[in-house]
């Protein structure tokens, strides 16, 4: 935690607050868990000009009555803080809703400054608010952001140099004359609200009062963003929608996949990298060359396994491309808007299985790497809730990184290992629905408007997100080459194989052969299918290979990630024993099912 009095950058979630902190903060940019929780919050350096201080991004709230595990930090951080200043960022397109959580942040004395952020929507949706009348009714400074862009932002630094208290009394007093006995503009928020408290409903008779005097709403045709955000979460037309999205992701993924491995890493590897590095390092026949250039009479870098052949080739020629496409469709995913629309979607479905429609999210975020996937179910509400979409989704969800691999190995395939694979997830989350104790509570999830992807965004998250998945993956590649060539060389390789054979062979169908890959995918998951290449076996048992690897065991760094968070949570030898057991049971059923799918079908 910060040793100086902070400024803490509170609002509800999907407000533009964490774009703003990003283009207030400086380069000293830190990550941590608040403690005794799983609740990151974000804290940099704010420079003000005439002094430094330490702004804190808070985790996201509806209200200073928490109702998970987020909403306790963010309450918690302004009681640690109980003089520092806040900046309190509004949606000025649904300026009612933040307001209502601006009169509970000044009812503790804070002193504030308000960041009417996505201004610039407001205007085009024909919300017009007088700044002026506002900062008069509330006491305290009003700047109008556009988070995205960097507006408002050398207001706001001046205004904190000079934030403002005031009391709820005072507030009241300037904007009573507003107040409205009639149906009121913030009725329908307070519905959503549930029962209220006379604190509670005094602020929003406040709300009413102060919407009334400075806000003005205007006609104004529908965007065409607007209408795609409808269709996009109508039960008719929100389906059908998803399904489009999603296939245009999958067909651009594959291409961009295909296009970049295929079309220029496998030649360059082969044809050029391969038989140099073959032939100009020294030592043939020596256990450092078969540790760092594996077989040198080897035609494909991929089945080579060397360090510094098929560990590069695997790690910059299938995987880089591969995090490249998926990252970048899923910042444009979190841009447009779109993520949280889906999470809408979803919610009845996942319900199902024990989860919200938040899941959503760090299911997505899986699908490029299980680690930040396990980190991001942080934000589900309960410990049931988190316990379940950990062991799903290390399971049962493949990273781009394997995606990938198994696009080059088997592109005919791949659509239909995924099916499977989710098929799964589903079937075996009902399951822990059942009989994982605890409930699934009702969400509310405030949804922000579609609105066009910009460059510089995605860009940015991108690059942060690629920098920290090639720190981690090109080691844990390199050292799984190194680690199963050195099982080779101890004959540990041989002995493991013949032990598992019976279970191997008898059970799942697949060659004993395949133990290396099993070994392999410890390290990385994407590096044990790229194994699968050097065994032989037919279609349908390398199929079945692909998704025991799938399913066997999370790789290292995301098995680290669930020690940490069950750790953080309080309960990491249940959480690591429920989904180890679900693992082995997973593993049996789902992969025993497969070859009797097989059998019938007449192709195991």
């Amino acid at each position: 935690m910060t040793e100086r009095s902070p400024v803490l950058l509170v609002g509800h979630p999907n407000v533009g607050k964490s774009a703003l902190f990003n283009r207030l903060a400086g380069t000293n940019i830190s990550e941590s868990n608040y403690p005794g929780t799983t609740v990151e919050y974000t804290e940099s350096e704010l420079d003000l000009g005439d002094r430094t201080v330490d702004l804190l991004d808070v985790p996201g709230t509806f209200s200073l009555n928490p109702t998970d595990e987020a909403e306790a930090v963010a309450v918690e951080l302004l009681e640690e803080y109980p003089d520092a200043p806040v900046v309190c960022v509004l949606d000025s397109t649904r300026i009612e809703r933040g307001l209502n959580l601006l009169l509970a942040v000044l009812d503790r004395g804070h002193p504030a400054v308000v960041a009417l952020n996505m201004w610039d929507e407001a205007a085009s949706q024909g919300v017009d608010i007088d700044v002026e009348t506002l900062e008069s009714l509330l006491g305290v400074p009003v700047v109008p952001t556009v988070a995205t862009e960097g507006v408002g932002l050398d207001s706001l630094r001046s205004a904190l140099a000079e934030p403002r208290e005031t009391s709820l009394e005072s507030v009241s007093g300037r904007a009573r004359t507003g107040i409205q006995q009639a149906d009121s503009s913030a009725d329908h928020v307070r519905s959503e609200t549930g029962p209220q408290t006379d604190a509670s409903a005094h602020r929003w008779d406040l709300v009413d009062a102060i919407v009334e005097r400075a806000v003005t709403y205007r006609d104004s045709e529908p965007s065409l963003s607007e209408h795609i955000g409808r269709l996009a979460v109508s039960p008719l037309t929100g389906l059908p929608f998803a399904v489009a999205v999603l296939y245009g992701m999958w067909s651009f993924f594959t291409a961009v996949a295909g296009f970049f491995t295929d079309g220029y890493f496998v030649p360059l590897f082969d044809s050029y990298w391969l038989p140099w590095i073959q032939e100009a390092f020294p030592m043939e026949g020596s256990w450092v060359y078969f540790l760092l250039v594996g077989d040198p009479g080897a035609q494909r870098a991929v089945s080579s396994w060397g360090m510094l052949t098929s560990g590069l080739f695997v790690a910059v020629g299938v995987v880089l491309p591969a995090i490249l496409a998926l990252y970048f469709l899923l910042a444009i995913l979190e841009d447009s808007g779109y993520m949280a629309r889906l999470a809408v979607l979803v919610d009845a479905l996942f319900d199902r299985i024990g989860l919200s429609g938040f899941a959503i999210v760090p299911m997505v975020l899986s699908f490029g790497c299980n680690v930040p996937g396990v980190a991001a179910t942080r934000t589900l509400q309960t410990e049931k809730q988190r316990f379940i979409a950990m062991t799903l989704l290390s399971v049962f969800i493949p990273c781009g990184a394997q995606l990938g691999v198994m696009l080059s190995l088997l592109p005919q395939y791949t659509g239909y290992i995924l099916l499977y694979l989710l098929a799964g997830f589903f079937v075996f989350g009902a399951v822990l629905n059942r009989i994982v104790p605890g409930e699934t509570p009702d969400i509310a999830i405030d949804i922000p408007p579609m609105r066009r992807p910009r460059l510089d965004n995605v860009a940015t998250k991108l690059s942060l997100r690629l920098r920290g998945f090639m720190t981690t993956a090109i080691p844990f590649v390199l050292l799984g080459v190194a680690v199963v060539n050195v099982l080779y060389l101890g004959g540990a390789i041989g002995w493991l194989s013949g032990m598992l054979e019976p279970l191997l062979v008898g059970w799942f169908g697949v060659p004993a052969d395949t133990v290396p890959a099993l070994i392999a995918g410890f390290m990385r998951k994407d590096l044990a299918v790229a194994q699968l290449s050097a065994v032989s076996m037919s279609s349908f048992q390398l199929v079945t290979s692909v998704v025991m690897v799938s399913i066997y065991f999370p790789c290292v760094a995301t098995f680290a990630m669930l020690i940490k968070e069950g750790r953080t949570g309080g309960g990491v030898v249940r959480v690591l024993g429920g989904a180890l057991a679900t693992l082995v049971t997973v593993l049996f059923v789902w992969g025993g099912l497969l070859r009797v799918i097989g059998t019938v079908l007449g192709v195991a």
